[in-house]
């Protein structure tokens, strides 16, 4: 059972990176579904019946490792459970601040209702759901991987197979780069065509995953060199025709340590030849570290030597294929690294408005245009600095929790580390501590653990050392001898039996849901597959029913019913009345669902807004709906920031509208015409050019055709425009 466990983890562990980095749903489904199956058989395997006692045990792990997992996953969680109003006012105010503007507004201006009751610390619980999933895949495949690796021959089969594919990833890239072909597959690349990225899409995170092999092979290298010099020095007396036999026949000339070397050569020039600043900058680093831990160790000294051979050979083949390119980009790493610093100040406002708890795992993307800056026009999808990003999602709870269980893993690691004497567990079980610091180095200017085949061959690395540190000989054998908790099939091993199974259970139910879900109506990121954007309504319908969670869906429900109702109305195919009213109502609905779900998104609120104003046919319009449309408007001005003009452009005309149901001698038109002034003001500021300017003026022309309103309300130190031009 365990073989076939084994062998699921290493297909799952080498397919990963081949499919895009497993970024795109259908790949980290797999990973997913194929870690459940394989962890699920560990578990059956781990009840065992007691020779003495006859009586049914489980064996559960334990590892270094364990504290970590359980804490955060208990923290995540936490996120996600609802508490009461008075707690969250200690623990996260803001998010009841937020909270708020996810109401409804056509029920947040009846102050005789409930506002807010009991509500989770993540205002949105998606994103948080979607890490529970992946953290506890990624925690099964480390437990599963190190009971699988129990032997010298498993761990060297992982670690070929790590090499190879990684080899691959270099060689691949290679070919793809030089001739500048500018394929993935079949794929068109997005990123310049000599960068080498390999199947990643991504020169940064093609690059984190050659650091870590990288650093890995030096390790396996130093670790088999100590080997062979022992056998070199025991064998020193065999005959001289043995000797040349085995020379004559290649055992000598082909060994592990000659390929283990050709293929760290062959990730180190795709690593300098993936032109990524900062995966050069932490190799080094990590490279650097290592020797010192050598260093450190009596006996171990020269595999210094392994380090300065690996750099020295890596150096000559690039100088060779020419580094002018890659060295080039280091001339634009200052203005680089001020980018990416803005982006992380921004980050740590963030953080400051979520101090405690954060905002949620997951949910940096949705929040972050609200504090991202007016220079950055790109949407972004991560901080480009997983340490401040993880301050903002996590607060200073889970930061801290991180760093704590972080650090039980270094005291165990170092502390058996440094009882170790035999070569093999000295150089490779240190093996996950350089590549912990590269990973955590190149972290400050990128977000390589986003990325789901980087963070399973994070796991697998530590998972080698681990196992490497526990090797003992045994009989001439060498097996892996692990700590585990044995607890009885009775009260407690039951429940936590069926915690785990559950756990798993509730993992795979939810995977397979989303993949669903997404198969029928796409909301994440592939441009791989060029699948529908904008599918049919009954498709959309479906995704729902898959997964209720997801506020996209919600809103591409809403676009679409839109879409019917526009054609329905050009058409004339339907009477303007009832069923026009009755498909808006619909698209009400469906948006403040998305609203609820995920109020962070400013064209929610926005079309919520223009949704309320469009129902102009219902008795209570004035009271109700047009105060709802208000209210809906002032959201989405909260939450767009400084990211997209047009944003600002639609919410100005929603007031040059409004304003024009307001009395000039009312207080409120007043406000309205600020509100327009501040608006269209933000939207000039984010962009250049005449274009929009002119598309502002001829809006407010066609409900005030005044020139000198328009210069009121758009003064502007250019010449404005003719009146001829406007007409």
């Amino acid at each position: 059972m365990d073989k076939v466990a084994l062998t699921i983890y290493l297909i799952v562990l080498v397919l990963s990176p081949l499919l895009f980095g497993a970024v795109h749903t259908y790949a980290y489904t797999l990973m997913a579904l194929g870690i459940l199956t394989g962890s699920l058989l560990l578990v059956i395997k781990s009840i065992k019946k007691d020779i003495k006692t006859g009586a049914y045990q489980v064996h559960l792990p334990n590892t270094s490792l364990n504290l970590l997992w359980v804490i955060l996953l208990i923290f995540l969680f936490f996120q996600v459970i609802p508490l009461p109003e008075s707690l969250m006012k200690l623990l996260s105010p803001e998010t009841l601040v937020i909270r708020e503007k996810s109401i409804p507004a056509s029920i947040a201006i009846d102050s005789t209702k409930k506002m807010i009751g009991w509500v989770s610390l993540s205002p949105y619980t998606y994103p948080v759901r979607i890490s529970i999933i992946r953290w506890t895949v990624y925690g099964l495949f480390f437990l599963g991987l190190t009971q699988l690796l129990n032997s010298r021959k498993r761990i060297e089969l992982t670690i070929f197979l790590i090499l190879i594919t990684c080899c691959f990833e270099a060689l691949y890239g290679l070919a793809q780069a030089f001739p500048e072909s500018g394929y993935i597959w079949w794929f068109k690349k997005t990123v310049g065509e000599r960068e080498v990225t390999g199947t990643y899409q991504n020169r940064n995170h093609f690059a984190g995953l050659m650091e870590m092999c990288l650093l890995l092979a030096v390790s396996y290298s130093a670790a088999i060199a100590e080997r062979n010099r022992k056998r070199a020095v025991s064998s020193h007396k065999t005959r001289f025709r043995v000797r040349l036999s085995r020379f004559l026949s290649g055992e000598q000339r082909f060994n592990k340590r000659t390929l283990i070397l050709f293929a760290g050569i062959v990730m180190g020039i795709g690593l300098i030849f993936s032109a990524s600043r900062g995966g050069m900058i932490a190799t080094a680093a990590a490279m650097l570290f290592m020797g010192i831990l050598f260093m450190a160790r009596g006996g171990h000294r020269r595999k210094g030597i392994t380090l300065l051979l690996f750099f020295l050979i890596i150096s000559i083949y690039a100088l060779h294929i020419g580094v002018e390119y890659p060295l080039g980009r280091f001339k634009s790493f200052e203005i680089s690294f001020e980018n990416r610093t803005r982006l992380a100040q921004k980050t740590l406002e963030m953080y400051e408005d979520y101090r405690l708890t954060g905002v949620g795992m997951g949910n940096f993307r949705y929040a972050y245009p609200r504090y991202q800056p007016a220079e950055v026009r790109k949407f972004v999808r991560h901080a480009h600095n997983d340490w401040v990003q993880l301050l903002a999602e996590a607060g200073i709870m889970g930061f801290f929790l991180f760093i704590t269980g972080i650090s039980y893993y270094l005291y165990r690691t170092f502390k058996l580390w440094g009882k170790r004497g035999d070569p093999f567990a000295v150089s490779l079980g240190i093996a996950p501590l350089p590549v912990m610091t590269a990973v955590a180095i190149h972290s400050y200017s990128d977000f390589n653990l986003h990325i789901p085949s980087n963070f399973l061959m994070f796991t697998a690395i530590i998972a080698i050392g681990y196992s490497a540190l526990h090797l003992e000989s045994n009989h001439g054998r060498e097996k892996t001898l692990y700590r585990s908790n044995v607890i009885p099939l009775k009260y407690r091993g039951i429940v936590a039996l069926l915690l785990v199974l559950g756990l798993m259970g509730w993992t795979g139910i939810w995977t397979i849901r989303h993949f669903v879900a997404e198969a029928y109506c796409n909301t994440v990121h592939n441009p791989t597959l060029n699948r529908d954007q904008n599918p049919p309504l009954e498709e959309i319908r479906k995704a729902i029913r898959w997964d209720r969670w997801n506020g996209e869906y919600r809103f591409k429900k809403a676009r679409e019913l839109m879409r019917i109702r526009d054609v329905n109305i050009v058409n004339r195919s339907q009477e303007p009345g009832a069923r026009s009213q009755e498909i808006q109502m619909e698209i009400t609905k469906a948006l403040e669902e998305a609203v609820k779900l995920n109020p962070f998104e400013a064209r929610y609120h926005m079309e919520l807004g223009w949704g309320y104003a469009y129902i102009w046919r219902l008795m209570d319009y004035d009271k109700k709906w047009l105060a709802a449309a208000d209210i809906s408007i002032d959201r989405a001005a909260y939450f767009a920031g400084d990211k997209s003009p047009d944003m600002h452009v639609h919410l100005g005309n929603y007031w040059v509208i409004r304003s024009k149901t307001i009395d000039p001698t009312n207080p409120e038109w007043e406000a309205a015409w600020a509100k327009i002034t501040w608006h269209y003001k933000k939207a000039k500021s984010l962009t250049r050019g005449k274009r929009l300017r002119d598309s502002i003026m001829r809006f407010v022309w066609e409900y005030y055709p005044d020139i000198e309103f328009i210069k009121k309300v758009l003064p502007d130190d250019q010449q404005p425009l003719p009146l001829q031009y406007l007409k």
